[in-house]
């Protein structure tokens, strides 16, 4: 019998310690448990006991994995299986479809016979073989022509997408100059022999077409697509980040044929068990939203596509007899299929890893927002779209918000030179923690990091390049994502992230590919940069877009192997059209103090509140721009219909001590940006009077109303003023309401 359960041992120190873990294995012998092996992975420490139960314990964990901790896979009525090398190194095939085109030359006809997927076709005429590759979007393209017209073809068509690999033949004759083909990194061969350049692009073919049998959802797949480099120097730290809120799953075990069954119990988890496959697919679709990872006893051949598929389905993982190899084909090319396993401690390091990245990648996955400029802006605006203005409003004020003055001090979160790249990934990971929690405490967590990365940024060095140059970025993207791409073609895309982007095509479709293999949905971005872009660069391979940054999305298709490819523009200039016609229809010039407002007319109203009480706790207890604050907070309130804290914040406003000379000095935040208010954004008071004076008559309570209506007509400026709130005031008098009070 097959037991995974939790221990009951205190174990509450090492659940908020976390210390890097090796992928080591190691044996001890003590008296009290003589066949004890230990194994470090990614995320957790594995020890298996022979005695007195056979068992597999997770006896310490990181903290994206801590509910896990004490978890065990019990072998009661047999014995673990000492090595499963046969079904870790298998792979399998990816479906992917190859073209192979050649110019003048003719390969033998059994050339890649063994694949059904491949097509080999033969061009004597160049302008057929470039418009027919130019032609291609669903294949990988291999490409075998002459060096002789190599330096005409190769040019028109080494950056289509599809093409993989270009093979040059040199006839032993030739005296062809080859200094040109270090220019072009797809070309993968030159030579003399026919048959060497076909046994190369044979091998190279091969290569392509095999996958892991197994997920490989790690770390260092997590930081390439961080970091869009395929080469990651150190990894990035990044379990520090998930200590909280650890998303839910659920384990589902699903048992055909005579297997013995294995459970979890006293976990934080939940976990059910079934014999009967049509009882299992009725408790899955009833999962919602909650991610199921399904592990299948399969102790004889079933169709299981109808579980497989369902949606709440994350990972599945089948668990056979080793004599059992029969099973494996039929259902490799199974959707989800995290991989194929034995009884060990695979099992239990993989089902760990996968429940690790899908949290950790939760808080990595940028948002991506598209918007398209229409007039009457705020009467259209769904969710989306004011997610977009939010954070590119946010973007452009980030400059100027002020800081608390205490943090500056912290020596800790200051940015270390030489280390950019990885605080660019933390400040990106706290802008999307940022844009889902915009609350008071992560807005001032998160504020000093962001505008130091943004200055860092700007004091990038930036190559404008004589010709036009493109990059590439690879990223995931949910359901929703590309739906959303697919349908806004010509539209605006917001990436709400610092945008790193890579020179290397290569590189990030190596990071695509990883990311198919592992069944994640992947968007290969190449934008075109024209001869007048200034781009910031991290390194020679690396651009940098600043916070903002907008582009347009000119198409989403997709490409071979099930990587998607979406071509983008740079948008410069569409963000100031956006603002002025927010500014028409909200009033106002954009600013650090107006911004709350903004939000306000997107009905953000928590939103709003969160930023308010934000500047309330940076800004020093007497500056001048707490009256527009506490203005501001009323008028938002007031749209909320909360006519109590309305006045509350309207009465703050004109209680507030302000300087009334001629040219008010804004103080300044100790070694921050300037915190000066333009005219625009501060309320005059007697516009604060009359609010309050509004509020009150509309709650009854006309004395208050006759007041501040007093009030504002002594300090009315002209005489126009004066007899519009004699009006009010000469209203409210001659009312039966007021007689009545």
């Amino acid at each position: 019998m097959l037991l995974l359960c939790r221990s009951t041992t205190d174990t509450s120190e090492s659940l908020y310690t976390y210390k890097p873990i090796s992928s080591t294995r190691s044996a001890t012998s003590t008296k009290s448990s003589p066949d004890l092996e230990t194994r470090s992975t990614e995320h957790v420490k594995l020890v298996k006991y022979q005695t007195p139960i056979k068992r597999i314990v997770v006896e310490s964990a990181s903290p994206c994995c801590n509910d896990l901790l004490d978890l065990r896979l019990e072998c009661v009525d047999g014995n673990f299986v000492d090595t499963s090398s046969l079904l870790r190194e298998k792979t399998f095939q990816r479906n992917i479809n190859v073209f192979i085109a050649t110019l003048d030359i003719k390969l033998p006809p059994d050339t890649l016979a063994k694949y059904d997927n491949v097509k080999v076709e033969p061009f004597d005429d160049e302008c057929v073989f470039i418009a027919k590759i130019l032609s291609i979007k669903d294949k990988l393209i291999y490409v075998v022509l002459p060096i002789a017209l190599g330096d005409f073809v190769v040019p028109l068509i080494h950056n289509h997408r599809c093409v993989e690999k270009i093979y040059l033949h040199q006839q032993s004759d030739d005296a062809e100059s080859t200094d040109w083909i270090q220019e072009y990194p797809k070309i993968g061969g030159n030579g003399s022999s026919i048959d060497l350049l076909k046994d190369s692009m044979i091998q190279d073919i091969n290569t392509i077409m095999k996958r892991p049998s197994r997920w490989s959802r790690s770390k260092t797949l997590l930081n390439q697509l961080s970091s869009q480099k395929s080469k990651v120097d150190a990894l990035v730290p990044i379990e520090h980040t998930v200590t909280d809120d650890l998303i839910t799953i659920r384990i589902v075990i699903l048992f055909i044929g005579p297997r013995q069954p294995f459970h979890l119990s006293r976990s934080k988890i939940e976990i059910t068990e079934f014999n009967d496959i049509k009882k299992c697919i009725q408790s899955i679709q009833n999962s919602s939203s909650t991610p199921v990872y399904l592990i299948i006893s399969m102790g004889e051949s079933q169709d299981i596509q109808s579980i497989v598929k369902l949606d709440p389905v994350h990972a599945v993982y089948i668990v056979i007899d080793p004599e059992s190899s029969e099973i494996v084909k039929p259902i490799s090319s199974y959707p989800k299929l995290s991989g194929i396993f034995v009884l060990n401690d695979d099992l239990l390091d993989q089902l760990i890893r996968d429940i690790c990245f899908h949290r950790q990648i939760s808080f990595r996955l940028p948002t991506m927002n598209i918007f398209k400029l229409e007039s009457n802006i705020l009467s259209k605006l769904n969710e989306r779209q004011k997610d977009f203005l939010c954070f590119q409003l946010f973007s452009g004020i980030l400059s100027e918000l002020p800081l608390q003055s205490t943090t500056i001090t912290d020596s800790n979160i200051h940015i270390k030179d030489g280390h950019l790249l990885a605080d660019i990934i933390e400040a990106n990971t706290k802008l999307n923690h940022l844009f889902k929690d915009f609350s008071t405490t992560t807005l001032q967590n998160s504020a000093i990091t962001l505008k130091e990365i943004d200055q860092r940024i700007a004091s990038l060095p930036k190559t404008t390049d004589s010709t036009p140059d493109t990059v590439y970025r690879a990223q995931i993207v949910s359901k929703k994502d590309l739906e959303m791409l697919q349908a806004n073609s010509d539209s605006l895309l917001a990436i709400q992230t610092f945008v790193l982007a890579s020179r290397s095509f290569q590189s990030i479709v190596d990071i695509c590919r990883q990311a198919v293999d592992n069944e994640l949905s992947v968007v290969l971005f190449e934008l075109k940069l024209s001869d007048q872009a200034s781009v910031p660069s991290l390194d020679p391979e690396t651009v940098i877009f600043s916070l903002g940054t907008l582009f347009r999305l000119v198409s989403t298709e997709p490409g071979p192997g099930g990587v998607w490819h979406a071509q983008l523009e740079l948008a410069d200039g569409s963000m100031n059209s956006i603002t002025n016609r927010l500014r028409s229809e909200i009033g106002g010039h954009l600013t650090w103090l107006t911004f709350g407002n903004y939000l306000t007319a997107f009905k953000r109203f928590d939103t709003a509140n969160n930023y308010y009480e934000y500047l309330l706790l940076v800004l020093p207890s007497d500056h001048s721009s707490r009256r527009s604050i506490y203005n501001n907070m009323g008028l938002m309130y007031a749209e909320t219909n909360n006519h109590t804290e309305a006045l509350k914040f309207f009465e703050k406003a004109t209680t507030f001590p302000v300087n009334n000379s001629a040219v008010e000095m804004e103080q300044k935040v100790q070694s921050t940006a300037c915190v000066s208010t333009s005219q625009s954004s501060t309320p005059s008071k007697i516009d604060t009077l009359k609010k309050i004076a509004e509020i009150s008559y509309a709650q009854g309570n006309q004395k208050t109303a006759l007041e501040y209506y007093r009030r504002a007509q002594d300090i009315a400026p002209d005489a126009t003023l004066r007899q519009f709130y004699q009006e009010k005031i000469d209203k409210i008098l001659y009312s039966d309401d007021l007689k009545k009070t």
